[in-house]
């Protein structure tokens, strides 16, 4: 975009030094760069927002929420900070890349700040309640954003074209996923021993609702277990008929 910008100003300035001389861009790829990062700002802007009031609504306290708020840009700027010592540029899959990632930044935080704030809920002191609600998930998502990163690595031992075009975005994909994790286990138990230092609140009534359902729900499937397996099938099938060809 950088460049493009400057190409269309040096035109310009040609265009009044030389009376007569018009230049006519047929193609600007410049725009689809401005294009990827208005969708990356909107991504970041609408994830923040959303995860912001999910779990205002869970927890009614705004501490926690400023916790995970804060870590969205400091992701972000550890994934910057990675594209730029491995040499990935500012372009349109790099930033598609980033795009994608950013919907999945809040996640990692989410749950840790949540298992402490419940610690801190059931009368765990602060510092404990950081250091072991980190410690009870650290497994688990540790797991899961590995698992994620996994289904792009593939890419890799791809020769070609296609390597070059995708390689920028599976970089950045991965940078941000770990940048998340990173943030969710070290950032955030931080910051929630500094917020979390006065009494919280207990759940609110919605969320002791969804976790009422969600207890009788995984009873009813543990003795149903036959039927939930069938109904994966089922689903699996369904969702096969109806995919695009």
């Amino acid at each position: 975009a950088t460049v493009a910008d400057a190409i269309g100003e040096r035109f310009r300035e040609l265009e009044d030094q030389y009376p007569g001389l018009r230049f006519v861009a047929l193609m600007d790829q410049g725009d689809y760069i401005h294009m990827a990062m208005s969708a990356v700002v909107q991504s970041l802007l609408l994830g923040g927002a959303l995860a912001i009031l999910i779990l205002f609504l869970f927890l009614r306290d705004i501490r926690p929420t400023f916790a995970v708020g804060i870590s969205i840009p400091v992701s972000v700027l550890f994934a910057l900070v990675l594209m730029y010592f491995s040499g990935v540029t500012m372009n349109v899959i790099s930033m598609a890349g980033l795009a994608i990632g950013i919907g999945m930044l809040v996640d990692n935080s989410i749950v840790v700040i949540e298992n402490i704030y419940r610690l801190r809920a059931e009368g765990m002191a602060p510092k404990e309640a950081a250091i072991q609600g980190a410690r009870e998930v650290m497994g688990a998502i540790t797991a899961s954003t590995l698992t994620t990163i996994c289904v792009f690595v593939p890419i890799i031992f791809v020769h070609g074209m296609t390597r070059q075009i995708f390689m920028d975005m599976i970089l950045t994909i991965t940078y941000s996923l770990m940048a998340s994790l990173i943030v969710a286990l070290t950032v955030i138990p931080a910051m929630a021993q500094g917020l979390l230092r006065r009494n919280v609140k207990p759940m609110s009534n919605l969320a002791k609702k969804l976790m009422g359902g969600f207890e009788r729900t995984v009873r009813f499937t543990l003795r149903h277990r036959a039927l939930a397996l069938l109904l994966a099938i089922a689903l699996l099938a369904g969702s096969g008929r109806v995919s695009p060809r």
